[in-house]
C-alpha cells in the first residue's frame, strides 16, 4: 500500500506540471490574439486561473490583508443582478450611478461584455473574478480613465498596485508589446499612463475590489471620490 502511494505521488505531480504548461501555453496563444486584435479581449479568458501559481496566491493574499475586501471575499458578495442603465440614467446628475449609466452608453458597452466563465469553481479566486467583472467600468468612472487602451493601461496598472492581481501585469507586457511594435510613436503616452495608473493605486487608501459600489450610485460622484481618498 505504502509502496504504490510513493510511485503515484511523482505521476500527481509530473500531471500538475504538465496541465500548468498547457494552461500558460493558452494564455500566451490569448495574449498573442490581443496583440493583434486589442479591441477582442475574449482569448485571455480561455485558460483556467492557474490557483496553484505563487502569483495568484500572492494576489489573494493581498486582497485578503484588507479587511473590507477580506468581508466580501467571506460573504461571496455580488450584485444581484446585472445593473439596469434605464433605472440608473434616473438618478440626479453627477451621481456615481448616472454617471456610470453615461459612460457605458458613451462608449457603446455592454454592461455583460466577458464571456461566461469556464471555471465552475466557488472559490475565493472565483468569486474575486466575477466581482472585478461586475464593477470594471465602475472604477473607470471612479478614477476617471477613459475606456480607450491608455486607460486599460492606466487601470491595469491601478490594480497591479492595489492587489498585484497577475492578469493586470499580463496585460501590461502585451500593451508594451503591441505599442513597440505597431505605434512606436505613442510609448511616452503609454508609459505616462501605466505610471498615473501605478501611482493612484499606490495612493489610494481604500481597495476598488473591497467596496459596495451598489451603495454608492445615488451619491453625488465628487463625494465618493473625496470619501476614497481621490482628488475631486
Amino acid at each position: 500500500m505504502q509502496q504504490t502511494a510513493l510511485k503515484s505521488a511523482p505521476v500527481t505531480a509530473w500531471a500538475k506540471r504538465l496541465e500548468m504548461g498547457k494552461d500558460i501555453f493558452l494564455l500566451m496563444v490569448g495574449m498573442a490574439k490581443l496583440v493583434l486584435n486589442p479591441s477582442d479581449i475574449s482569448p485571455i479568458f480561455k485558460g483556467r486561473t492557474f490557483r496553484e501559481h505563487r502569483s495568484f496566491q500572492l494576489a489573494l493574499q493581498s486582497l485578503k490583508a484588507d479587511p473590507e475586501t477580506a468581508e466580501l471575499i467571506r460573504t461571496r458578495y455580488l450584485a444581484p443582478a446585472p445593473y439596469d442603465l434605464d433605472v440608473l440614467m434616473q438618478l440626479p446628475e453627477d451621481t456615481l450611478g448616472r454617471v456610470y449609466a453615461e459612460h457605458m452608453r458613451r462608449n457603446k458597452l455592454d454592461v455583460v461584455f466577458y464571456p461566461p466563465l469556464e471555471d465552475k469553481q466557488d472559490d475565493d479566486i472565483s468569486y474575486m473574478r466575477k466581482r472585478a467583472r461586475q464593477t470594471h467600468d465602475i472604477h473607470h468612472v471612479l478614477l476617471d480613465f477613459p475606456a480607450i487602451d491608455v486607460g486599460e493601461m492606466m487601470i491595469s496598472a491601478f490594480y497591479l498596485a492595489q492587489n498585484r492581481i497577475p492578469l493586470s501585469a499580463l496585460l501590461l507586457g502585451t500593451g508594451f508589446f503591441r505599442v513597440t511594435f505597431k505605434e512606436p510613436d505613442r510609448m511616452d503616452e503609454f508609459v505616462e499612463a501605466i505610471i498615473k495608473g501605478w501611482t493612484t493605486g499606490k495612493q489610494m487608501p481604500r481597495k476598488v475590489l473591497g467596496v459596495k459600489w451598489e451603495e454608492y450610485f445615488d451619491r453625488p460622484l465628487h463625494e465618493v471620490r473625496a470619501e476614497m481618498g481621490l482628488p475631486t
